[in-house]
């Protein structure tokens, strides 16, 4: 599907509009159907949280309840799992990260970690694309608007196709 017909795609299907504060995981499972090379099979994705921070745990429940069992990446399906970031370890065995809110004091470690384990890591925190903590960032409102961090990516040894970097923003 031609990458201008996808982004009207994502807005007719609602796909674009938030359900509720926090990462949009249909948008963010598009962003992983882009990287390179392609993704197929089982994607795990692990979803770091600070236990006993409310915000954190609650964007960690919707992140679980809109992927499910499963959610469709382009030929990968992301799997997720909560990971407190206390147990965070190395991330082996991860592709993908999704960064709750509430981690700030968290992601210069976050990103060292997602570097040496080449994990590609999400958040809905613009903060952390814009210090170069997360690769991709996903804002919601007043309009949807992908950020990708090009040191952080390069870092994490991550990349995406051309085609998709012209549809978003890259710092």
């Amino acid at each position: 599907m031609h990458l201008r017909r996808l982004a009207c795609a994502l807005a007719v299907s609602g796909w674009a509009t938030p359900t509720s504060a926090g990462l949009n995981v249909p948008i963010a499972a598009r962003v992983v159907s882009f990287t390179l090379p392609a993704r197929a099979g089982a994607v795990p994705a692990a979803i770091l949280f600070a236990p006993g921070n409310e915000a954190s745990e609650a964007e960690a429940e919707a992140i679980e309840r809109s992927t499910g069992s499963g959610i469709s990446a382009g030929r990968g399906t992301i799997r997720t799992r909560r990971v407190p970031i206390g147990s965070m370890g190395a991330l082996t065995g991860y592709q993908v990260a999704f960064v709750t809110t509430g981690l700030r004091g968290e992601q210069d470690n976050i990103s060292a970690v997602a570097a040496r384990s080449s994990v590609l890591t999400i958040s809905s925190d613009p903060a952390c694309v814009q210090t170069g903590r997360c690769v991709v960032g996903i804002a919601t409102s007043p309009k949807v608007q992908i950020t990708v961090n090009r040191a952080a990516a390069r870092a994490a040894n991550v990349r995406f196709g051309s085609a998709f970097l012209m549809l978003v923003k890259e710092i």
